[in-house]
This record gives C-alpha cells, structure tokens and sequence, in this order.
C-alpha cells in the first residue's frame, strides 16, 4: 500500500490548487488594494511564544504541535498567524504605524479532523497595528467582505460582539474576575455542543447554577444593531466596562455605514471566540450554504499581545479567512468556474519530426504571456487532443506540414469545437486579449 500522508494532512492536486490559488490571488489583490503589506513568518515557533499566557490560551496549548529540535529546544508548529505578527511587532517597534501587514499561509492544530477543519489548514490574514480607533476594525470588515464578494459570495453575515460587554455581564453577575477565562471558553463551546454540555463546563469551572443558566439567558441577544445595542444599554449602562464595549460596536457600526456594509452586521453576544488574547471587539462572518460548516472568518482587538511578548503595549486588531472553509462552501456550491487549469494553450504536433518548430511556438506564446503547455509524450494528434480535452485546456495550437508550409497554424477551441488557420502574430494577439 502506498504510503499516505498525515491525518488530517492532505494533498492538492493541480485542479485543486488551481481553485485554492483562484482564492490566495484574489485575496492578497483586496488586501494589497486596502494598503496591507505583505508578511511573511517561520512556520515554528519557539514554545515560550506559543505556549505563553495571555496567548492562544489553554485549549490552543493542547493542539498546538510541539517537539524539542536537535538542540533540545522547545518548539512548536504556528497555531495560527496571529501570534508571530505580536512576536515580529514585539521586536520592530520602529515600524511605522499603522503597521498594516497581510499573511496567507499554513498553520496547525491537533484537532479532531471534520468537514471543514484539518490540522493542517491555511489562513489568509490582515492586521493594522497601532490604533486603538475602531476604524481599524471597519476597514478589516470592509476588506474581508471585498475579498468575499469578489470570489461571488452574497449571502453571509458578520456577528459581532465586544470583550468588554461580556466583561460586563461578568461583573453584573457577579462573578469573580479570575473566573472569566474559563468562562469564556466554555461559551465558545456553544455552538459545537450545545448548551447541557457548555453549562456543566461553567458549574466545572466554579459558577453557581442560577448564575450560570443567567449568564446563558442573557448571551442569546442576537439581532440588529440598533436594537440590540438599545436593549443591553438598559442592563448594563451603569457598568463601565460594558458601556464602552457597546460604545465601540457603535462606532464600527456607525463607520461599516459608510463603507456602505451595515447590512450585513449582526449584534451576537453569544459570540466569544476563544483565544485569550482577545481584549475588545470580535466579529466572525459566515454563510448561508446546504452545508454548515461553522465560520468562514474571524478576528478580533488584541490591544495587549504584543507587550505579552516582550514588546511596547501596542493596540492592535486583525481578521483571518479560513481558506479550506470557503474553498469547501465553493465547490459544494459549484461558485468555481474554468478554474481547472492555469494552461490557456496546448501546443500540438502532427508529426514528431516537427517537435523543434512546436517549441518555436510554444516559446512565442510563452514570451507573450500565454500560460502554454506542448507535447512531451510522443503520443499521435488524436491522442494528444484527448488529453487536452480531459485537462480543460481552452485551445489548442496545431503544428503540422500543411501549417509550415501556409505560414498559419490551425487554432481549436476546444469548448466550441470551432477552428481556422491564423499566423502567429494573431494566435498571440487573440489569445492575449482572451485572457
């Protein structure tokens, strides 16, 4: 038996990387668009950074990979992109701010492999460093929502809630402060396993009953913005901490209007997202598909990493889109369209005796920027057609005597079935503006 990769690993084929790079390109063009600037960070990281308090928190320490290398240092494989921006703004204070940085690449969790989550998975990241003004979270939202039109998303909805106003709620039920880290992550959790099995997690963590069931009642405001925000004031105005993060999710509101996104957003104070770094507002987008597969992006304020990891404090907020998550909704959705390959033309031969004049073609085409495949397997014409018909490629470029000698070449498209004779400074011409 041939051996397999990992659990939880997979391997992209051409087709299927030509879908997920569809993805990447459109991401990283939105994000350039916006002002981000590319980042790139190792995949390991030292387990002091992963592992270190006020991070990912202790259920991303449970997955996070680790090992020690052939020094016998800790180390441990990115959880996610996050982190190592804190680490590299930690060390590069003089950066200019806003340091607004994009990152698309993988990360890894030891989790329980499902229909949209792996342990090896790709995110695609921006982040603004260094304003704590909730504009920085609308031009987040807004380039997400860009990226996600642009791939031919309509229909999805982006929840939102702030730290701050569970921090209320915390202090309005008045439970202990410490607490609230465990509480947190057990209410993250409620969505996956339902309420029971959340509730026996906050009594675990030392919360009463009556003020558990409480805390859940008061979580399940869902709804505008506007109506939900005016609600909540009612209960928790007089607590400070709560009345800023009400504050906050009106002014992002207030600016995703003008950004012209507002209907979009949702007011979900069930949201929690469970990496402790979190400190303000939080938001996470999803789609309406046949097949729910949780949250295609999310993200949030972490106004303290940075000086967690040695750094000046640094406000900062960033979104992640999770690339399988949306690649997956995508093809169940059939939203991917000649995205089978990246070849425009075939270069055929009709004889292999004229090899070195296909070449002559296939290197104009190229020089031209026509993504070009030729011949390589010395197969006859017909076999060679078949093979450019089961690999989706749109034209095919034939090199024969009778070609050689007209100083034309027969072009097919290949979807059409319709074909002529050309000279190459019109094969280039043509398929140059087709592309």
């Amino acid at each position: 038996m041939a051996i397999q990769p990992p659990k939880g690993t997979r391997d992209f084929l051409p087709k299927e990387m030509a879908v997920r790079q569809y993805v990447f390109d459109i991401s990283r063009e939105v994000f350039e668009r916006f002002g981000f600037e590319p980042l790139e960070t190792p995949a390991i990281e030292s387990w002091e950074l992963l592992s270190k308090k006020g991070g990912g928190g202790e259920d991303i320490k449970k997955e996070v990979y680790y090992f020690r290398d052939k020094g016998n240092r800790e180390i441990g494989l990115r959880f996610d992109l996050t982190a190592p921006l804190g680490r590299v703004a930690a060390n590069n204070p003089q950066i200019p701010k806003p340091f607004k940085r994009y990152q698309i690449g993988p990360v890894w969790r030891y989790d329980n492999p499902q229909a949209g989550r792996y342990r090896e998975f790709w995110q695609a990241d921006a982040d603004i460093v260094g304003s704590e003004k909730m504009d920085c979270e609308a031009e987040c939202l807004v380039a997400a929502a860009t990226i996600l039109e642009a791939l031919g998303f309509r229909d999805f909805a982006i929840r939102l809630n702030n730290r701050k106003i569970l921090n209320g709620i915390i202090e309005f039920l008045q439970i202990p402060k410490e607490k609230a880290p465990d509480v947190f992550r057990a209410l993250d959790k409620l969505e996956k396993f339902g309420a029971d099995e959340v509730t026996k997690e906050i009594l675990k963590a030392g919360v009463k009953q009556p003020k558990a069931r409480k805390l859940l009642e008061m979580i399940k405001a869902r709804g505008s913005p506007s109506t939900i925000l005016e609600r909540e004031r009612k209960k928790l105005d007089t607590y400070s901490t709560a009345k800023q993060g009400m504050d906050e999710l009106e002014q992002i509101v207030k600016k995703c209007q003008a950004y012209g996104i507002a209907r979009k957003l949702i007011i979900d104070l069930s949201l929690v997202r469970g990496l402790d770094y979190y400190t303000g507002p939080i938001f996470e987008i999803s789609v309406r598909t046949k097949n729910d597969i949780g949250s295609i992006a999310g993200g949030g304020r972490y106004d303290n990493l940075i000086e967690n990891y040695g750094g000046r404090w640094t406000p900062a907020v960033g979104i992640s889109l999770g690339i399988e998550r949306i690649c997956e909704i995508m093809d169940s959705e059939k939203m991917f369209k000649h995205l089978e390959t990246k070849t425009r033309v075939f270069v055929a031969v009709a004889d292999e005796g004229l090899m070195e004049n296909a070449m002559f073609v296939a290197q104009k085409l190229r020089a031209a920027g026509i993504n070009t495949q030729i011949e390589l397997m010395g197969r006859p014409l017909k076999k060679q057609l078949e093979y450019v018909d089961r690999a989706k490629i749109p034209f095919v470029v034939i090199v024969g005597d009778m070609e050689l000698r007209k100083g034309k070449y027969t072009v097919r498209e290949m979807a059409k079935r319709k074909q002529g004779l050309f000279t190459l400074e019109k094969i280039i011409k043509v398929l140059g503006e087709k592309k």
